[in-house]
């Protein structure tokens, strides 16, 4: 019986997740899957390149999944169910593991934010394909950009309308301007569609998007560990406020995606780039909103994300990040400077075509 409310606890605040409008969308995600299951497990059998008779974690877990309930999802069960658990390793690690459980639990909302439910009991994370898909998507970009721009000769790299002309060559500003568009009107890039990507670029885009999630994952742990400790003020320490609140439980999440990433050998997390790029994407769909529709209200209890991106790259800073460290940081960035500004460039140009068709 107690189970049975606890479960019922949990589908009450899914339910509050869920974009009004979205459930059609959710329904047909679910009839669609256990239509395709066999043939995307053979397809991450491939994409592993193991033998159809080695096991394989994905293979298995789509093929023996049964939903708990309405909201269930396999993906973000195996995307974020593992994170959670070496999060947790990390923490008991430095002695900052909450004191009560965690539990992860998909979200059926559409946004690319995940959420916290702390409590005095248990802890509960909410994130989902909302989450998973967004980080994907701005992955395959940024990834895909700096493969192209390594291409150039040491010299070329240096130059901004060098970098540009070379990413103007291929599909990547297209896509990552068609994404921003999209987030620009739907504030989420679930439903996108696909984005072609070469196969050799798996393992890198891999990396890169394992670097963004373990951040977002020790951003919420960072809630947990502050309402343990202050617990009758939302975890807001005394004096402080929400947004600083929200940088430091970034802190946390910069923290444990550097340990993350030695302990993985995950370069894009140990050097702060995944959630760099994670804060860069944000940003710019921001931009593109507000150059296409409407600008963005500055929030009253988040810090914003260019504010955001500021504060992680002085932490590394502080951290003493070395020259190698920086000059692999400031590649990326500069990468993704050039892609930001491109889509940028044409979303004015989008705006400036659709004004004068208005007034033709």
């Amino acid at each position: 019986m107690e189970h049975l409310k606890h479960h019922r606890y949990i589908e009450y605040f899914q339910r509050q997740l869920v974009r009004e409008g979205s459930e059609d969308f959710w329904h047909k995600q679910k009839e669609w899957f256990d239509e395709n299951r066999s043939s995307i497990a053979r397809k991450f059998l491939e994409i592993s390149k193991q033998p159809e008779d080695t096991p394989n974690r994905w293979a298995e877990a789509i093929m023996g999944h049964t939903d708990h309930g309405d909201y269930d999802n396999v993906f973000a069960k195996q995307i974020f169910e593992p994170l959670v658990k070496k999060v947790l390793e990390i923490c008991e690690a430095h002695d900052l593991a909450p004191r009560f459980a965690v539990r992860f639990v998909n979200s059926p909302g559409a946004e690319p934010s995940p959420a916290a439910l702390p409590s005095s009991f248990e802890h509960v994370l909410f994130a989902g394909q909302g989450t998973f898909a967004f980080c994907n998507y701005w992955a395959k970009i940024f990834s895909s950009a700096m493969a192209e721009v390594a291409e150039l000769p040491d010299e070329e790299r240096e130059s901004p309308a060098a970098v540009i002309a070379k990413l103007r060559k291929g599909q990547v500003l297209v896509d990552a301007t068609r994404l921003a568009v999209h987030y620009a009107r739907f504030e989420s890039l679930l439903g996108f569609g696909r984005i072609e990507q070469p196969n050799e670029l798996l393992g890198f885009r891999t990396l890169l998007l394992n670097a963004m999630e373990v951040f977002i994952v020790g951003h919420e742990f960072g809630h947990f560990i502050s309402h343990e400790a202050h617990p009758d003020t939302c975890g807001i320490p005394d004096g402080a406020d929400s947004k600083h609140h929200e940088l430091d439980c970034d802190a946390v999440g910069l923290a444990v995606c550097t340990e993350y990433g030695v302990r993985e050998s995950n370069a894009f997390a140990f050097q702060l780039i995944g959630p760099l790029l994670l804060f860069y994407a944000l940003r710019t769909c921001e931009q593109t909103k507000a150059i296409l529709f409407t600008e963005t209200q500055e929030s009253n209890s988040h810090p914003s994300n260019e504010e955001r991106f500021r504060f992680a790259l002085e932490f590394l800073i502080s951290a003493g990040a070395s020259d190698q460290v920086m000059e692999s940081v400031h590649f990326a960035l500069d990468v993704a400077m050039c892609v930001g500004s491109q889509v940028q460039l044409t979303a004015h140009e989008l705006k400036e075509s659709l004004l004068a068709n208005r007034n033709a």
